[in-house]
């Protein structure tokens, strides 16, 4: 007899540590670990000087984590602040890499820590010239954005600039050992970073959803997901102070992450990086003028499961038509984007 559910696997070692506050304590769970010193990834801007950074140093110089910190990072990171966070990393003998930041230190972080571990060039390892012999070195994220989901995630992005490439690479290693997800380190996020994090993170779900890489458990993830989003995202760019919507916004990322682990990504992400890495168009905001008009194109083959996804952000009813479901998700995706001021 024919189980009902098909087989799968599901892998997310990450452990996963949420709630408001929740920043100060991580010094003692990466000591838990048995890490004893670590390179601290973050941006040199307002990131770096907020009280969630000062929180996180502090926690990591009570548990008796010495730190060295690597302020450099920028938006899409090249393989040159790859490797010089790297250096760092192995001059200063250390052992584990804390990223405190979006998506850019996360990812930053996670190539940063492989480099470290095999003594190889992460552009050499992503373009198949040399294999990691080594896993990375122990990654521990604090997201202060709700989109890339990288801190569940065993993917990271690092762009060639020579040949003009943003590049993705995925890493069993590359799951943080640890992510402390802190709504808190979400408040002070602009409006338009909301905003584009925010359809990031809808994407993610979106595209793990109609994958054909989708499991029952990513299924029920990624309809959570976007339900959640389709709440909360509206209220975090109107009022970033809200701390519900936050949360919910932060969950959400983080679970889109894990999902999206296990089935892949999609047209939408294919095109959105090399329009990212030629025109300098923010990913986030990449994907979310993207994302409409690859839906549409995809409704044909796709209406069932698009029903699915628009009755998760009420655009219309679980037993609607199939094809009424995919076109109500198209534009309940554009009315979205309207609200949120990103252009089409």
């Amino acid at each position: 007899m024919r189980a009902s559910i098909d087989p799968f696997s599901y892998y997310c070692p990450t452990r996963a540590v949420f709630g408001p506050g929740s920043t100060g304590g991580t010094g003692a769970l990466v000591a838990g670990l048995g890490v004893r010193s670590a390179l601290l990834v973050c941006g040199s801007g307002a990131t770096r000087r907020s009280a969630g950074f000062a929180a996180l140093a502090a926690g990591l110089e009570a548990a008796g984590v010495a730190c060295a910190v690597f302020d450099k990072v920028t938006p899409d990171p090249d393989a040159g602040l790859v490797a010089e966070a790297a250096l760092a990393v192995r001059s200063g003998g250390l052992e584990a890499v804390v990223a405190y930041g979006g998506g850019s230190p996360i990812d930053c972080a996670k190539s940063a820590a492989l480099e470290a571990a095999n003594g190889t060039g992460i552009l050499d390892m992503i373009y198949g010239r040399a294999k990691p012999e080594r896993p990375a070195l122990p990654i521990i994220a604090v997201p202060t954005t709700a989109g890339t989901g990288s801190e569940m995630s065993a993917a990271s992005v690092t762009t060639d600039r020579a040949a003009g490439r943003k590049l993705g690479f995925s890493h069993d290693s590359f799951f943080p050992r640890l992510a402390v997800i802190d709504p808190e380190n979400h408040v002070s996020m602009p409006p338009a970073v909301t905003a584009a994090t925010g359809m990031d993170a809808l994407t993610h779900a979106v595209e793990s959803y109609l994958s054909l890489g989708a499991n029952p458990l990513s299924d029920a993830i990624n309809i959570k997901v976007v339900s959640m989003i389709g709440a909360a995202l509206p209220r975090a760019f109107s009022d970033g102070g809200d701390l519900a919507a936050r949360s919910d916004m932060a969950a959400a990322s983080a679970y889109a992450g894990a999902a999206f682990s296990q089935t892949g990504l999609g047209m939408v992400h294919g095109f959105a990086h090399p329009v990212g890495a030629r025109h300098g168009v923010a990913h986030g905001q990449a994907n979310a003028i993207l994302l409409p008009y690859v839906m549409a194109a995809l409704a044909r083959d796709a209406a069932p499961r698009m029903r699915d996804l628009a009755a998760a952000l009420g655009a219309c009813g679980p037993d609607a038509p199939a094809g009424a479901g995919a076109a109500s998700l198209v534009r309940a995706i554009v009315d979205l984007k309207a609200r949120l001021g990103i252009p089409s």
